[in-house]
């Protein structure tokens, strides 16, 4: 427990400097005005000062007033140096969108909404969930997050859920960590349903640790069970 209060105060510290920056840039959505564009990342009149960069720290927060106003990356090649979300704000990754980033940060000073990975890839060097202790939740419905360093300050309820068809990699210095967080409900398998458990697997990828969500045995051996019965049915039914 030590270990990792060590490590968040760490991630804490490092993120603290960062946020005088020059390079800022603020998502507004366009100021609300919809058309082809709206809620595209890539879409540069959809941020204050600029499409992001590399070296460009982002925030997302107040400016976008609903749910609906929040950015979808959903094309290759997007990068950020910090992204924070501010209260409430979200953020979605699907399918055929790439965001890079040297880190991701949420719950810094107050609570965020859910980052919702359902495709694609969000990659990022630190990745602090809930920093500050404030709620900052990760779901990972499926495509991938990627993470050299991962922190989960769980005070005020921030957490990683993992679906069915989502992967979260570490590298394999997390181990410790990730399995506490998985020992302690903070990393969850489609948000805890019954018949599914969480899997770390160390060995497909050299260097990393590859998290995903799968059946239990004993769901597993029923859906087993239940194909037998069906087969069994059909051929009854067949004979008679």
């Amino acid at each position: 427990m030590k270990h990792i209060l060590s490590k968040i105060t760490a991630a804490i510290l490092f993120v603290a400097p960062m946020q005088n920056a020059s390079a800022d840039s603020i998502w507004n959505n366009n100021n609300g005005q919809s058309g082809v564009d709206d809620r595209n990342w890539a879409y540069s009149s959809n941020w204050i000062y600029g499409l992001p960069d590399i070296n460009t720290n982002v925030k997302i927060s107040e400016w976008a007033l609903s749910a609906n106003s929040y950015p979808i990356v959903n094309t290759m090649g997007n990068t950020a140096n910090q992204v924070y979300l501010n209260l409430g704000a979200t953020l979605r990754v699907v399918n055929g969108g790439s965001l890079l980033v040297n880190s991701y940060i949420t719950g810094q000073w107050n609570n965020t909404g859910v980052t919702d990975v359902s495709g694609g890839l969000l990659q990022t060097g630190n990745l602090l969930l809930g920093n500050g202790g404030f709620d900052g939740k990760l779901n990972i419905s499926g495509g991938s997050v990627s993470a050299n360093y991962l922190s989960i300050n769980t005070g005020g309820g921030a957490k990683i859920n993992i679906g069915q068809n989502g992967s979260f990699v570490a590298a394999a210095s997390n181990l410790g960590n990730i399995n506490y967080w998985i020992n302690n409900n903070s990393i969850q398998a489609n948000n805890g349903l019954a018949g599914w458990t969480i899997n770390v697997d160390t060995a497909s990828q050299a260097g990393k640790v590859v998290v995903t969500a799968v059946p239990e045995p004993t769901t597993l051996a029923s859906f087993g069970m239940g194909l037998v019965l069906l087969v069994a049915t059909r051929s009854l039914r067949k004979k008679s």
